[in-house]
C-alpha cells in the first residue's frame, strides 16, 4: 500500500525519510536517559495497546517478550519502531 493511502498526500518520501532519521536520532539519545518509561495514550483501548506492543516486539524479533495488558513501554523503543515503520512507508511510496 503506498504511503499516500496511509498518510494522505501531506507527507512525501523525503518527509518520511527525514522523520525516520530524526526519530532514530532521538531514540539513540533517549536510550541513555535514566528513565525510559512511556505510557501509551489513555485514548487507546487495551486491545490497541496490545496490538501496538506486539507489533513492536515482533519487529524487534522477540514476540515472546510481549506482555499483554501492559500500557507502559520504553520511549526509545517506540521511536525506533516508528522510525522503521516510516522508512517502510517511504520505500513503498
Amino acid at each position: 500500500m503506498p504511503c499516500s493511502a496511509v498518510l494522505g498526500n501531506d507527507m512525501n518520501k523525503r518527509d518520511l525519510e527525514l522523520a525516520a532519521t530524526l526519530l532514530e536520532m532521538a531514540s539513540d539519545k533517549f536510550s541513555n536517559h535514566g528513565c525510559n518509561d512511556f505510557d501509551l495514550p489513555d485514548s487507546w483501548t487495551q486491545d490497541e495497546c496490545d496490538e501496538f506492543t506486539l507489533a513492536m516486539q515482533t519487529w524487534n524479533g522477540d514476540p515472546e517478550n510481549h506482555e499483554p495488558g501492559r500500557r507502559m513501554t520504553m520511549d526509545w523503543f517506540v521511536m525506533s519502531y516508528l522510525a522503521a515503520m516510516l522508512k517502510k512507508a517511504s520505500e513503498a511510496s
